[in-house]
């Protein structure tokens, strides 16, 4: 669940996460004691969940501002992009390059990891400027 609620408030939806945890208080008070009890454990961990998301959020948003990052970043994506554009050509015209595979799985996983994380930067800002 709290993944749920971390996945909302990054989508811009903390007004609904906190209308669905002020549903789960005024439900639990109807309830007898073990139900209540469940119910307040639920509705901490939703809370402590939309914290972290928030907290997350602002580090990210801090993060993603900041040059140096991007220069970082740039550091490890921009070789990958050249290997990736390599392979598409000499895969796409028959170049007689032949471009290498990388060297171990590890390193095979942590490319594929770059591009997913790439896509969702990129996927997550085009959202939230559609949202604004």
């Amino acid at each position: 669940m709290s993944g749920l609620v971390a996945f909302l408030i990054k989508l811009g939806f903390g007004g609904i996460v906190d209308k669905a945890i002020g549903h789960i208080e005024r439900r639990a008070e109807l309830l007898n004691d073990r139900e209540r009890l469940q119910a307040q454990t639920t509705v901490a961990l939703a809370r402590e969940a939309v914290s972290e998301a928030r907290i997350m959020a602002e580090y990210n948003r801090a993060k993603l501002a900041f040059p140096w990052f991007w220069v970082f970043a740039g550091l490890f994506i921009g070789p990958l992009a050249l290997w990736w554009a390599a392979v598409i050509l000499d895969s796409v015209f028959g170049f007689a390059w032949s471009v290498a595979d990388l060297p171990t799985p590890q390193m095979q996983e942590w490319a594929g990891d770059m591009i997913r994380w790439l896509f969702y930067v990129g996927s997550g800002v085009g959202a939230l400027k559609m949202i604004r």
